[in-house]
This record gives C-alpha cells, sequence and structure tokens, in this order.
C-alpha cells in the first residue's frame, strides 16, 4: 500500500475503530509471500482481514481459511453502492467471502512519443504488436519495444499469461464446470495454449533484437513497473495502478501524465476482446476471534472515503457507484480510458487456481528459455492441466 494511504489509516484508524489496535506491519509487499505466510499461520487467527487478489481469495476460501460475509453484506447501507460484476465475482458457491475496494482490467500502454517518432500505428494484432516492438527495440536506444512479466509463480505472469489467452479461448476460462457430473473440465485444446506460449517465444526470439529485451526474462511486476516508468520499455501489458509511480520522480511523471497511451490488447488472428478482470477483496479469516471487529474494519477499507482516496492514489478503477460518480473520477482521462474496457473483462472460474498457476508459468519458462516449443508445451500444459480437473484438485 502507497505511503499516503497508510498515512490514512494511522490517522483515521483510532477514531473511526476505537477500542481495537491494527498492526501497523500490514504484511509482506509481494503477493506470493504473503499468501504462503497466510496459508501456514491463518488457523492461528492471524491476520484477522486480509487483502488479496481474486485467485489468492479463492485459494483461501478453498482451504477454509475465509469466513462467508454475505449476512453481513446484505445488512449494510452501502450494499447497494458495489458494481454487481464486481460482487458475483467474489462470490462462490453462492457466498460472498470478501468486498472489493479495488477493480481493474489488463490493457495495452504503449509510448505515444516514441510511436509518433517512427511513424508507427497503435498495434491492433499480436503480429502488429511484434513488428512495432521490434521497429523500436532496434531503432531507440537503450528500449525494449515491449515488457513483460515473467518470473516463475508470480501473479502477474499468471494474469498476464491468462489475458492473451482469453482472447484466443473466445473469452472464456480453461475450465468449465459440468453440472451433470459436478466436476471441473477442460474448456480448452492443446493449440490454443500453444498459441499463447509462442506469442511469448516470439516477443524474444522473432526478431534481432527481440521485441522484448531477453535479459528481462524472469522478471517480477516490480521490474515491468519499474522499466516502463524509467523509460527502458515502450509497451506493456497493464493495469491502471502503474499510474501511482508519477509520484516518484519527473521521468514518471512525464511519461505517464504526457507520453502515455493506452489501447486494448492487440489481437491474435480470429480472437475476441477479453482480457483478466481483477478484483481485489478485502476478506475476514475464518479463524479470527474478533469477526465483528473484523467487519468493522472491512467496512472502512471498502468505503466511500477510503476507496475513493485509495483508488485515486493509484490510478485504478472503483468498485463502489458513488465513488465512480465523483468528479475526479468522471473527468479524468486515465480513469475513463480503462473503465471504458471494464466490459471486456473475464472473472476467474471459481477454482483452486495455485496449482494451475505454477503450471502455466512453468510452461511458460519451457517457452521463454527454449528448454520446450511451443506445440509440445501447449500440448503438455493441456495434459497436465486435464489431470489437474480428472484428479479433482482444483
Amino acid at each position: 500500500m502507497k505511503e499516503p494511504m497508510i498515512k490514512w489509516l494511522k490517522e483515521h484508524l483510532p477514531t473511526k475503530l476505537p477500542g481495537v489496535t491494527v498492526n501497523d506491519n500490514f504484511g509482506p509487499p509481494v503477493y506470493q509471500d504473503g499468501q504462503q505466510k497466510f496459508v501456514v499461520q491463518g488457523r492461528k487467527g492471524k491476520p484477522d482481514v486480509i487483502e488479496a487478489v481474486l485467485e489468492g481469495m479463492i485459494a483461501y476460501q478453498r482451504a477454509g481459511l475465509l469466513a462467508p460475509i454475505d449476512d453481513l453484506f446484505e445488512k449494510w447501507a452501502d450494499k447497494d453502492q458495489f458494481i454487481p460484476s464486481t460482487i458475483k465475482a467474489l462470490t462462490l458457491n453462492g457466498k460472498l467471502y470478501g468486498v472489493p475496494y479495488n477493480t481493474n482490467v489488463r490493457v495495452l500502454l504503449y509510448r505515444k512519443d516514441l510511436f509518433q517518432k517512427y511513424g508507427l500505428s497503435v498495434p491492433k494484432t499480436w503480429d502488429e504488436m511484434l513488428q512495432e516492438a521490434a521497429t523500436i527495440s532496434s531503432k531507440q536506444s537503450g528500449v525494449a519495444g515491449l515488457g513483460l512479466t515473467t518470473k516463475n509463480g508470480s501473479v502477474r505472469t499468471f494474469q498476464e499469461f491468462i489475458s492473451f489467452f482469453f482472447e484466443v479461448n473466445n473469452g472464456e476460462n480453461p475450465f468449465k464446470y459440468d453440472e451433470t457430473g459436478k466436476k471441473w473440465e477442460m474448456n480448452t485444446t492443446p493449440d490454443k495454449l500453444a498459441k499463447v506460449l509462442k506469442l511469448y517465444s516470439d516477443c524474444f526470439f522473432a526478431a534481432n533484437p527481440s521485441a522484448a529485451n531477453q535479459n528481462t526474462r524472469g522478471n517480477d511486476y516490480q521490474a515491468t513497473d519499474t522499466d516502463y516508468v524509467s523509460g527502458k520499455s515502450a509497451m506493456v501489458p497493464m493495469g491502471p495502478w502503474i499510474y501511482s509511480y508519477r509520484t516518484t520522480g519527473e521521468v514518471a511523471k512525464k511519461i505517464l501524465e504526457e507520453e502515455t497511451g493506452v489501447a486494448p490488447l492487440p489481437l491474435p488472428p480470429g480472437g475476441v476482446q477479453a482480457t483478466y478482470l481483477e478484483v481485489k477483496p478485502i476478506s475476514i479469516n475464518a479463524f479470527s476471534k474478533e469477526k465483528e471487529a473484523a467487519w468493522e474494519l472491512v467496512k472502512i477499507l471498502t468505503s466511500k472515503e477510503f476507496v475513493a482516496a485509495a483508488n485515486r492514489i493509484e490510478g485504478v478503477n472503483p468498485p463502489r457507484k458513488d465513488v465512480a460518480e465523483l468528479p475526479e473520477f468522471k473527468n479524468d482521462w486515465w480513469e475513463q480510458a480503462f473503465i471504458a474496457q471494464l466490459p471486456t473483462g473475464v472473472a476467474l472460474a471459481a477454482i483452486n487456481w495455485g496449482l494451475v498457476i505454477n503450471d502455466i508459468t512453468e510452461s511458460l519458462q519451457k517457452a521463454i528459455y527454449k528448454k520446450q516449443t511451443p506445440e509440445d508445451g501447449g500440448k503438455e500444459l493441456y495434459n497436465t492441466l486435464d489431470q489437474r480437473a480428472k484428479g479433482d484438485q482444483l
């Protein structure tokens, strides 16, 4: 969480939540670390309240670590202020397990100044993205045409991959639930998985110099973000939070406020405009000994006041209708550029994504380090995911 919001919490929580002590260590800054800690220690009742990404919330719920809050939410006067799709995304098997405090989708950010300099058009297809990225890599010293997150196991690596996958897979999840058999089954093909793996392989190897810098293979999301705002990459699949970097220095401020354009993710042949829908929840630990106070904290962290302040600082989209109607959101070009793409967002299926994320990102490693062809990788990944479904591991 950004420093201004930590300051907000320290200033407001003593009066908004009297008699309750909230730890001022808000947890690990990396989701993978936070998830690992919560899975290990959650049954001890700590922390009482946890923030997550959607796939993390699903995994926690499947592990029995989250308390359902639909009864509490229904009694809350603010309940009708939340965009229905964000509440639906956090509802599993008819029970609500979190309240959203922000939402967003993945789009393509691109450097308008560099595109103009080299007479390039905003890419609408994967091939155009690869060609234009390679052009920038070859002509602009110190700048890679495209930045990607590819660290094994990273939530962002998965989120970027699944965005491209949704385009190939007709805007649908790789699994679907069979109501008759009461089980999950595959909802894609080896060829579709291979197409996404080939896209990544092509990003690093199809041109010389390559569209994406080969030295950035294995980058986590912090490096992807900082490379773009420092001018080291010209295009990135990205969410709106990166706008918060404009406060980190003049270079980042100029790039984000003056030189960045926002466009839908480019499409593969025959693809559909679909992308990863992120909904970030605040949830209650099922083993908390202070659930009443925990719910009061959840309401504060998803209130109009807090959501407006936090979403504004980070540049993300509000899940609350009353916040979206505020002038500072309605009249902001950045907010509106991302809000325009929200209808293309696809919510993740309600499976335990932990193992699947590892399967996908490990397959991606084999592609970008030339350990396996995309075609073989697509077949292997399909078989692995199919066995997960058949083995009731979802």
